[in-house]
C-alpha cells in the first residue's frame, strides 16, 4: 500500500512538473514577444521621428535651392550692362550726350519754410506761452 501511495504521488508530482514547466515556457514565450513588440514600436517611432526630420531638411534644401537660383538670376543682371548703366545714371546723375536730367521735387513740394512760416504752423496757446515765459 506504502508502494502505490508513493506511485500515486511520484506521478501526480510529475503532472504538476509538466504543467509547471508547460505555463513557464508559456509565460517565458509570451514574455518574448511581449519584448518584440515594444522592441518593434521603439523602431518604428524611430523610423517616423527620422522620416519627419529627413523632409523638413528636403523642404530647406529645396527652399535654400530656389534662393541660390534666386541670387545666381539677380548675379546675372547685376553683372549686364543694362544694370550698370542704370546705376550710374541713378546714383551718379550721368547723362549721355543730348539728354536732359529732369528733377522732380520732393512730396513736401520741396519748398524750405522760413522763419515766419514755421512759426504759423506753431498753436496759437504755445505762441502766447513762448511770448510770455520764455525769454
Amino acid at each position: 500500500m506504502l508502494w502505490a501511495l508513493s506511485r500515486f504521488l511520484a506521478s501526480a508530482f510529475a503532472c504538476y512538473n509538466e504543467v509547471v514547466k508547460r505555463n513557464l515556457l508559456l509565460l517565458g514565450v509570451a514574455f518574448l514577444v511581449l519584448m518584440i513588440i515594444v522592441n518593434s514600436t521603439k523602431r518604428i517611432s524611430s523610423l517616423r521621428d527620422t522620416s519627419k526630420k529627413v523632409s523638413e531638411v528636403e523642404q530647406r534644401l529645396e527652399a535654400l535651392r530656389l534662393e541660390n537660383q534666386r541670387l545666381k538670376e539677380e548675379l546675372d543682371y547685376k553683372r549686364t550692362g543694362e544694370f550698370k548703366e542704370g546705376e550710374i545714371r541713378n546714383k551718379l546723375g550721368l547723362v549721355k550726350p543730348g539728354e536732359a536730367v529732369v528733377v522732380l521735387p520732393n512730396k513736401d513740394d520741396g519748398r524750405q519754410m522760413t522763419g515766419d512760416e514755421r512759426q504759423n504752423d506753431i498753436p496759437n496757446y504755445l505762441k502766447w506761452w513762448n511770448l510770455f515765459f520764455r525769454t
